[in-house]
């Protein structure tokens, strides 16, 4: 996070937002995705995508949906962070060059747990 990043999160507050897909993340769940993230990143400071109960039967395709939203994430100086990333998804979304913060599903406990 930039200095002037801080300043304004200290002044205007903080964002963050956590969509967390449950089921096969099908075609039309990807768009669905797609776009309530779009629509985000013109709000939120930082958006987790939490993906542990998450059915992702083409990854490509899922890292494909993700490029646009993502992009818009980083070009305004946000964050787009994925829980619950294989090294499938991991692998496609470093190939598709996303912009985004991975974590695997072990690397942060599940706070319902």
């Amino acid at each position: 996070m930039t200095p002037a990043m801080t300043a304004a999160a200290a002044r205007d507050g903080w964002l963050t937002t956590v969509l967390r897909p449950a089921g096969e993340l099908g075609p039309a769940a990807l768009g669905r995705l797609s776009a309530a993230l779009s629509h985000l990143a013109a709000s939120s400071d930082m958006a987790i995508v939490d993906l542990t109960a998450a059915d992702i039967g083409n990854p490509r395709a899922l890292a494909m949906s993700l490029r646009a939203p993502a992009r818009e994430f980083d070009r305004t100086g946000r964050c787009l962070l994925m829980r619950g990333v294989s090294p499938g998804l991991a692998a496609e979304l470093d190939r598709a060059a996303v912009p985004v913060i991975t974590l695997g599903a072990d690397a942060v406990p599940d706070p319902a747990a």
